[in-house]
Parts: structure tokens; C-alpha cells; sequence
């Protein structure tokens, strides 16, 4: 690729296309447009980040105090709200910009002028010139430190995007489980859902199916950089020529998945008829080992006797729907 790149610019413009191979090398050059690439890649996932945090702030206030059940191990647990929930994931999509900046600190380096990782000796190169030119904050000094860093950066700037990807996937998977007719708690348009080829009645929520994929999908592209590098030596390796693919399409899967929730947080539809029915009496069964520990009880004794008394309720209230379907079935017998 650079040899034709050398041709076409002695094709063009003549002699000083002879030029272009001056003090570098097929590496550095390498090198030097991964890093442009990876900078830019960073950067466009900060500011998508920070403006999914701001979208998921924004709709959070529209419903702080619309309540919701909390849940752990997937079930019912505490009470809550959309909004709380929702701004849980504002508030890590806001936390995940500072390891994006500090990955874009790191990468901001030139490595133009290593050549092949020993620098050029008996010829003065102003590598700072070109460092100005491109935009760089600083030039890479260390010429092995430049190849050692090749695989090593991009691994860097794909666990920075690996923090908001994994987020993503996390409000897939809740998703997932508050759109389903069992919960029916949110919605989006039919602009967002597929139906089925055979079940006309379906709406299917693949977005999200495939955003919860794409979590996994994306950490095993930046195991694939990691797992490349694990046990180089310095110096450049063939190996690294391998890190390109997977570095590529996991920056594309990051920008990708960033720019789908920018669409699909602000469109969601809260349904508070149907959240408002699931606040049942099991969600506040803490509230209530509390009230009573306020009330001077210690939390041991407040625990044991807030338990027995719900299960006694639950119990009673079975037993009597149990009574009353029976006399219903004896009721519409035949005499």
C-alpha cells in the first residue's frame, strides 16, 4: 500500500514523490494512520457518549418519580423509579468519558520518524515539524517505545470504548425484560421494532437483541488485539498486522452502538398504568423491616418478624383465592 502510495505521488508530482520514504518506514507510516484513526475513533466515542449521558439525563427528569419495581437475580425486589433506573445508566455513559480522555491522552503521540524502531542515525529529522502539521499533542521521543506501542495503544483505546459498549448492552438486556408483554413497562415506535414472518401480531425489540450480542461481540474483538500482543518481544512483528481487522470493526461496533441509543433512549415510552399495577405489597417489605428499626427494634428481630408477617398475608390471601375458585367451580355444577 505504501510503495503505491510512493508511485502515485512520483506519477503526480515527480521527484519528491522519491522523497516520501525518507526517515521512515512501512511501519511507522503504519503506525502513524492507526493512530490518526484510532484518535479519531476516540474522540467521536467521547462526544457520543457524553451526549447519550446528557439524552439519558434529560429523559430521567421527565420521569424521576414515576415508580417501577427494582430487581435483582432477575427478580422482584424494591421500589423505584424510571427515572432512577434510567439516570443509573446516564451516570456511568458520564463516568465512561474520562477513561475515553485519558486513552486519548495516551494516544497522542507521533510516531513518525521511528522508522523501523531504531530512529535514523547520520540524518536530522525535525519530527516535531511533522508532529505540529498532523495535529499531535507531542512527539512519540523514544523510537522502540513507538513500536512497542503499535497493538499496545489500540488495546488501550478499546478498553476506554469497551466501558460504554458494555453499558449499552447492560440497558439491552433491561430492555429485553421491561418490553415484553409479561412487564409491558416501556415501548418504543414501530420505527424501532421487526415483526415476524409468520406471526403477525409480533413486535419484536431486535435492536436490542443485538445490541446485548454486539457487548459480547465487541469484548472478544479487543481480547483478539490483546491476546495478538501477549507475548511479543519488542521490536516489530508480523503478528502485529493482525490487530488492524479486529481494531476496525470494533471501533465501528462502538460508534455504531452509540449512535442507536442516541435514537432509541429519547423516542421510549413509559407505560404508567402497567407500572403502577406491578407496585404489589412484596416490594415494600424492606421499607417496612426499616420503619420498624427506626422505631428502636434491632434489625435482626425487625428482619424476622417483617418476613413472617408477609408470608402470613401471602398465605391467607392464597388460601382465601383458592376457597373462592373452588365455590366458583361448585357453583356452576349442574344440580
Amino acid at each position: 500500500g505504501h510503495t503505491a502510495i510512493e508511485q502515485y505521488i512520483t506519477e503526480k508530482y515527480g521527484e519528491v514523490g522519491k522523497k516520501i520514504h525518507t526517515g521512515r518506514s512501512r511501519n511507522d507510516q503504519s503506525m502513524t494512520m492507526i493512530r490518526l484513526y484510532a484518535l479519531d475513533q476516540l474522540r467521536e466515542a467521547r462526544k457520543l457518549t457524553e451526549d447519550l449521558a446528557n439524552v439519558a439525563k434529560v429523559k430521567a427528569e421527565l420521569h424521576q418519580s414515576v415508580q417501577m419495581p427494582g430487581y435483582t437475580h432477575m427478580q422482584r425486589a424494591m421500589p423505584t423509579t424510571v427515572g432512577t433506573w434510567l439516570a443509573s445508566f446516564g451516570c456511568g455513559w458520564a463516568d465512561s468519558s474520562q477513561p475515553l480522555s485519558a486513552a486519548i491522552s495516551v494516544l497522542d503521540q507521533n510516531p513518525l520518524g521511528s522508522a523501523a524502531g531504531f530512529g535514523i542515525n547520520g540524518l536530522k529529522l525535525d519530527r516535531n515539524e511533522t508532529t505540529t502539521q498532523m495535529g499531535f499533542a507531542r512527539t512519540q521521543e523514544n523510537p522502540m517505545y513507538c513500536g512497542l506501542s503499535r497493538g499496545l495503544f489500540e488495546n488501550i483505546a478499546l478498553q476506554a470504548m469497551s466501558l460504554p459498549v458494555v453499558l449499552c448492552s447492560r440497558f439491552a438486556a433491561d430492555m429485553m425484560m421491561f418490553t415484553q408483554q409479561e412487564t409491558g413497562f416501556l415501548a418504543l415506535p414501530d420505527g424501532f421494532v421487526t415483526g415476524s414472518s409468520i406471526m403477525p401480531q409480533k413486535k419484536n425489540y431486535d435492536l436490542f437483541e443485538i445490541m446485548r450480542a454486539n457487548g459480547k461481540v465487541f469484548g472478544s474483538l479487543q481480547l483478539q488485539v490483546q491476546e495478538t500482543i501477549v507475548g511479543l518481544g519488542s521490536g516489530y512483528h508480523r503478528d502485529l498486522q493482525c490487530t488492524k481487522k479486529a481494531f476496525v470493526e470494533a471501533c465501528g461496533l462502538c460508534i455504531s452502538t452509540l449512535k442507536l441509543m442516541l435514537e432509541a433512549v429519547p423516542a421510549l415510552k413509559v407505560r404508567e398504568e402497567n407500572l403502577q399495577a406491578a407496585m404489589t405489597a412484596d416490594l415494600f417489605v424492606t421499607d417496612e423491616v426499616y420503619k420498624r428499626v427506626a422505631a428502636g427494634a434491632p434489625f435482626r428481630e425487625a428482619y424476622a418478624s417483617a418476613k413472617e408477617a408477609f408470608f402470613k398475608q401471602k398465605d391467607e390471601q392464597e388460601t382465601s383465592s383458592d376457597s373462592n375458585t373452588t365455590k366458583a367451580t361448585d357453583d356452576g355444577k349442574a344440580p
